[in-house]
């Protein structure tokens, strides 16, 4: 009897949907199939034994019984083996995630398998967190607040000369201070990468990492989303910063970014649609006279999307922006609006975690966002 099957051909260090369902980790890619209730691993007798310790399948298999077979048969690596496995179960149809390796389904086809990427999500529950896995997440977040606190200690003790920052002598630059931020982070063995430490107008680009000599009196924004090296989970927190003296006009481009923050997180609630979260910043940044779009061929004020999913994905669902979907409870969503004007030389972004719960929004994020603590003399 012909059966369909469900298969990700992946490392597990790469694939948040293969290391989800196993909750086991190789750099090298292994099969895993789903066949009615059970479910299959088929590993390297270098992996296998760690497998039976370490992963969650109903099936834990050597792929060497196999591989004798394949090169019997004249095919080659894992889709070979993959072939003969799921010829061996009957199965005539499989379902792939959206982003499985092109080269290895047009292989499955040719070998007669009706090869279809899955419509939606691969594994939808992943955007639902159990307790656990918010505390997870949580855990995650208090290693990047213990990292941060570091450089507000050291922008308290740096002084200020022509305009920029000193540290211990010499100018204190994005690159410094990425540095101890890594540094920090892997004490709490998290793996920050593309950390944000942009100053002045590198910082009205959300995605400009930062580089050169940090300015005085004008914002700097921190955006530090790294994961856990053992859980997988991450966790991802912005904070805009200013070191000296502030004009009026960055204090209230700042106290105009977190009361529209504040606005969208009051909202976040199972049943509602997270597009309404995104609503309410754009409605506060016109309240209050901030205007989005093309000023002299570069973009300006808020244009990009309130929040979105983390878990073992840095961006995953739900989605927090014009288009949304209700938020459920275990949702993990950030909010994270943001205003940049080049010609005022600088962007502001605050960002925090809330854990949709059954009767409201849990904040994640401890960092202090009030005047007095992001303001360092």
């Amino acid at each position: 009897m012909e059966s369909s099957a469900r298969l990700i051909i992946a490392a597990g260090e790469q694939s948040p949907d293969l290391y989800y369902r196993t909750g086991f980790l190789t750099p090298d890619p292994y099969i895993y199939v789903e066949i009615g209730d059970e479910s299959f691993m088929l590993l390297s007798d270098l992996e296998r034994d760690r497998a039976r310790k370490e992963g969650r399948a109903t099936h834990i298999l050597s792929t060497s019984e196999w591989e004798e077979q394949a090169k019997k048969d004249g095919k080659r690596g894992t889709a070979g083996i993959a072939t003969l496995f799921l010829k061996s179960r009957g199965v005539s149809s499989i379902t792939v995630p959206y982003d499985f390796p092109f080269g290895l389904a047009k292989i499955l086809a040719s070998e007669g398998f009706s090869v279809s990427p899955a419509e939606g999500a691969f594994t939808p529950s992943r955007a639902l967190k159990t307790r656990s896995e918010a505390d997870q997440i949580r855990k995650v977040q208090e290693g990047v607040e213990k990292a941060l606190w570091t450089v507000v200690e050291v922008l308290k003790k740096a002084t200020i000369l022509d305009g920029w920052i000193f540290s211990e002598g010499t100018r204190l630059t994005s690159e410094k201070v990425k540095f101890l931020l890594k540094q920090e982070l892997l004490a709490h063995n998290l793996i920050g990468q593309h950390t944000i430490v942009a100053g002045g107008v590198q910082g009205c680009d959300p995605h400009n990492e930062g580089s050169g000599p940090l300015p005085a009196h004008l914002p700097i924004v921190f955006d530090i989303f790294p994961f856990s090296e053992e859980t997988r989970y991450y966790a991802d927190m912005t904070r805009t910063l200013f070191k000296g003296e502030v004009a009026s006009r960055h204090r209230e481009l700042y106290e105009a970014v977190l009361s529209a923050q504040e606005r969208a997180i009051a909202k976040a609630a199972p049943g509602v649609d997270s597009s309404l979260l995104h609503q309410a910043v754009e409605d506060r940044f016109a309240e209050l006279g901030y205007k989005t779009g093309e000023v002299d061929g570069r973009m300006e004020g808020f244009f990009h999307g309130t929040g979105h999913g983390v878990g073992l994905e840095i961006h995953e669902a739900p989605r927090v922006g014009k288009t949304g979907v209700p938020l459920l409870p275990g949702h993990v969503i950030t909010v994270e609006p943001g205003l940049y004007y080049p010609r005022l030389s600088g962007g502001v972004r605050i960002e925090d975690m809330l854990y949709i719960t059954l009767s409201g929004a849990e904040n994640l994020t401890t960092f202090p966002k009030d005047w007095s603590s992001v303001s360092i003399p």
